[in-house]
């Protein structure tokens, strides 16, 4: 609720002093005349009768009180909002290949990586995102929606079990492609998230961006791993000792040329991510770049609620009247 004229809740102050004055000066003075019976002191009352004075300057009270807030107009503001939205339609391109389990990052970059992408999608309220999963071979695990509930669940339950081992950067950026050439977003863009270089798919990389390129479709190309060599786990089936672990060397495999060139070709921009605060950064700054335009028309309608108010008024001075030539009649 709010107040068309709140500035008439000053007329209370000067009420609470007239109110004031009155008690102090006027209702305690008062004279008051008692004719007792002869049984008067057996049927006297216990408690005393509140005197007519009191009952007028009591009702006018409240009455008063009630017609300020009434003055003050109490509104109800009902608001609805039209939005204009030109949202983003985006593919988060992610790899599963093995060496995303390198332990460069704490606990390992897949995980580092799921995470810090689960947080930029929460950011992205109104676009359309679609997941593509990748190793050896790609494949579209989510459509572009709106509903980011079930992408991050993808892409927590992701994994390569299935999968042939391996980089298929190009096959990757097909995919997605395939799947936002028929958007009428005005901004389209593919997320390519790799630790690799491209070995595997049908696919090659330059002619997946030049496709991208042709569907006016921005490709960010972010390479996560620190240089140099990295352990990482391998998993074995041993048919005497069940599941091993070994671990293993890897050696940065990362195609900076190529992610810069497939970002270069389709106006995006490549990015290298060695610790997760920079892959933090890169996502915010993804999120600057591909801000959304909303335009919001505001329609506010309000409702006068002054009226109850204004019947309890005429109620408790009509009380007031009644009382006053009753019970608590004054004399003269």
């Amino acid at each position: 609720m709010s107040f068309a004229n709140p500035e008439y809740f000053l007329l209370a102050l000067l009420l609470a002093f007239v109110a004031w004055w009155a008690i102090k000066q006027g209702i305690r003075k008062r004279s008051r005349l008692f004719i007792p019976t002869a049984s008067w002191v057996d049927q006297r009352p216990r408690f005393r009768i509140p005197s007519p004075f009191r009952v007028h300057y009591v009702l006018r009270l409240i009455a008063l009180s009630l017609i300020i807030f009434a003055l003050a107009r109490p509104q109800e503001v009902f608001q609805r909002e039209k939005r204009t939205i030109e949202a983003v339609d985006m593919i988060v391109s992610f790899d599963l290949s093995k060496s995303m389990d390198a332990v460069d990052f704490k606990p390992n970059r897949r995980t580092v990586a799921i995470r810090v992408l689960e947080k930029f999608i929460d950011q992205r309220i109104d676009d359309r995102i679609g997941l593509v999963l990748f190793s050896g071979e790609a494949f579209l695990a989510v459509p572009p929606t709106n509903d980011h509930k079930i992408v991050k669940e993808s892409l927590q339950k992701s994994n390569n079990k299935y999968l042939q081992d391996g980089t298929a950067i190009g096959e990757s950026l097909a995919v997605g492609v395939n799947h936002l050439r028929h958007s009428t977003a005005k901004s389209r863009i593919i997320i390519l998230v790799t630790d690799g270089d491209n070995n595997m798919g049908s696919v090659d990389p330059e002619t997946a961006a030049e496709l991208a390129k042709g569907y006016g479709i921005r490709v960010y190309t972010i390479a996560v791993g620190r240089k140099g060599k990295v352990d990482f786990p391998v998993e074995r089936y041993d048919p005497v000792f069940g599941k091993q672990v070994t671990w293993q060397t890897l050696t940065d495999a990362i195609n900076e040329p190529l992610l810069q060139s497939i970002a270069n070709r389709t106006q995006g921009r490549f990015f290298r991510a060695e610790d997760r605060d920079v892959l933090e950064n890169i996502f915010d700054t993804i999120d600057a770049l591909e801000k959304t335009k909303v335009e919001i028309d505001t329609y506010v309608r309000t409702a006068e609620r002054a009226w109850p108010w204004i019947l309890a008024a005429v109620f408790f001075l009509t009380l007031e009247l009644v009382a006053l030539n009753t019970r608590w009649r004054k004399l003269p």
